[in-house]
């Protein structure tokens, strides 16, 4: 039985992670927004005042505007494994986090053994079918958060895999895009995208309502899963960027194991100079030059010293750090998890501190 749950969890990470529809530029298929759809994407968002628009400009500390234009003229193509390199890269960051999710859930489980029925024994068959279950929609029952959610990539695996999702990008084209795409599946078609904010945005809303609801629970509008994968390096203030995006972190209590933030990007290495923009983008044109700047490509500790300077009592820990390797002969665009190898690509996964 484990070897067949173990082999079917990974054959539903692959699929989840694939669109389910030919790769087609969304640029044909999108008409021009219409205003409910742009209210759509922004409600909650616009306003009709001056003071509280320098008020919300004054919270996007981390975007930049060039860069929202930079992405926004990808919108159409983000879906295409040909022009985009994160298609192929997907599926393992998924993997890596759904992995990782459930060893928090089964050490929670060790911590909280499920009771024995009236015989003194646990129900073998029961557990055996709600496992397969769970392997089938790991992420069921979890508040998950896409930063910078681009076209929807990791927005529709997370939703697939059973989460309820919440995807921000302060762009409204690649939000739209994102909405477009993710409408034709039912299992997607629930995520909640927000186009035109950022995460300082998101995470100012959910303080004001915090304060205005009268339910002690303050992990209730808080999230399981918080996702900042391949973001940071584009980010004006990565500070304000892990922040706000800790303050919507559920912190961990009795019952609750708390919430993990999940950080990828590109380490600063001579090895990712010649593979990341040489490569990428001079040589292979998977990528449009310009997209990166090796200037703001971070290691690992140099993350690891941003969350820990950044996030709010009781303040984030390092669980895990991996490297995301592509594989030779690099054309089909497949990728492997290292863990001795975070000279380019990695992944890290961090949660805050049990008190």
């Amino acid at each position: 039985m484990s070897m067949l749950v173990n082999t079917t969890f990974r054959t539903v990470v692959r699929r989840t992670c694939r669109s389910s529809r030919p790769i087609i530029s969304c640029q044909r298929i999108l008409p021009a927004a219409t205003t409910n759809e742009t209210m759509m994407i922004q409600r909650r968002h616009a306003s009709s005042t001056s003071s509280e628009t320098t008020s919300s400009s004054s919270r996007s500390l981390s975007v930049a505007s060039e860069e929202v234009t930079k992405f926004s003229s990808m919108a159409g193509t983000w879906w295409d494994s040909r022009q985009n390199p994160l298609v192929g890269m997907n599926p393992i960051r998924v993997q890596y986090m759904v992995e990782l999710l459930g060893q928090q859930r089964q050490q929670q489980q060790q911590h909280h053994p499920k009771k024995t029925n009236a015989t003194g024994s646990q129900n073998t068959t029961n557990e055996s079918i709600m496992t397969a279950s769970s392997e089938l929609s790991p992420l069921q029952g979890l508040r998950a958060l896409d930063v910078g959610c681009g076209g929807g990539l990791l927005s529709e695996s997370l939703a697939r895999l059973g989460a309820s999702v919440t995807s921000v990008d302060p762009s409204i084209d690649v939000a739209r895009a994102a909405m477009e795409h993710s409408r034709h599946d039912k299992r997607t078609s629930t995520i909640d995208y927000r186009g035109g904010i950022s995460v300082e945005d998101l995470a100012h809303e959910i303080m004001s309502l915090q304060n205005d609801s009268d339910n002690n629970n303050n992990n209730a509008l808080l999230f399981d899963v918080v996702c900042i994968l391949e973001v940071i390096e584009h980010a004006t203030d990565p500070h304000s960027l892990i922040e706000a995006a800790a303050s919507l972190l559920k912190r961990p209590t009795d019952e609750d194991p708390g919430g993990i933030l999940f950080v990828s990007t590109i380490n600063r290495t001579a090895k990712s100079f010649a593979i990341a923009i040489v490569g990428a983008e001079h040589v292979t044109r998977m990528v449009p030059v310009g997209t990166h700047s090796w200037d703001t490509f971070r290691s690992p500790q140099e993350v690891q010293v941003i969350v820990e300077a950044a996030s709010s009592s009781p303040g984030l820990v390092q669980v895990d750090v991996c490297g995301m390797v592509i594989k030779p002969p690099f054309l089909d665009m497949s990728w492997r998890l290292d863990p001795n190898d975070t000279d380019v690509n990695w992944i890290g996964a961090y949660q805050h501190k049990k008190v």
